[in-house]
């Protein structure tokens, strides 16, 4: 059977858009970066991004599963006793949603999407005052894909530690 060359490049570029993967996965925090917030002090540094270790004990880790006709999100470090998870939209390359604490007026709203190799989220805080939302705090964060992390013990006031690999 003779393939011609274009029929041969055809073929591993098929083959290649199955095999990428999309939004689904775990990952977990490799930076991040502050670009506004309320009530600053003189000393807060925005808009650089700050690394962070891949062996931290409590790093932000996420993970994105199928659901239906969309995607669902478990945001690892956050207890559902105490958080609230509700998914705005979803596809094979974003995923939106909003994180709130049940004890608090404030809920961090998340945009994230597929940026090359990368999770990359925007979010922004809001706290109602008065009736009113009030702009909090803006920030970045860029997420690796993992192979699996994992709830590694009890929820302590930073969170549930998480161990990734």
């Amino acid at each position: 059977m003779l393939y011609t060359l274009g029929s041969l490049l055809l073929l591993v570029s098929s083959l290649q858009a199955q095999t990428t993967p999309g939004i689904e996965g775990y990952w977990q925090d490799i930076a991040g970066r502050t670009t506004f917030q309320r009530n600053a002090l003189p000393s807060s540094v925005y808009g650089s991004w700050q690394d962070r270790d891949l062996e931290v004990t409590y790093p932000q880790a996420k993970l994105i599963r199928k659901s239906g006709a969309g995607f669902e999100l478990t945001d690892l470090n956050y207890d559902e006793k105490d958080y609230s998870v509700q998914l705005l939209r979803s596809d094979p390359s974003r995923i939106a949603f909003v994180r709130k604490a049940n004890w608090s007026s404030c809920r961090t709203e998340h945009d994230c999407r597929i940026d090359g190799k990368e999770l990359y989220c925007s979010m922004r805080t809001l706290c109602q005052e008065k009736g009113t939302d009030v702009l909090d705090w803006t920030g970045d964060e860029r997420y690796v894909r993992r192979v699996h992390c994992e709830r590694d013990g009890r929820a302590q006031l930073q969170g549930f530690p998480v161990k990734c690999r």
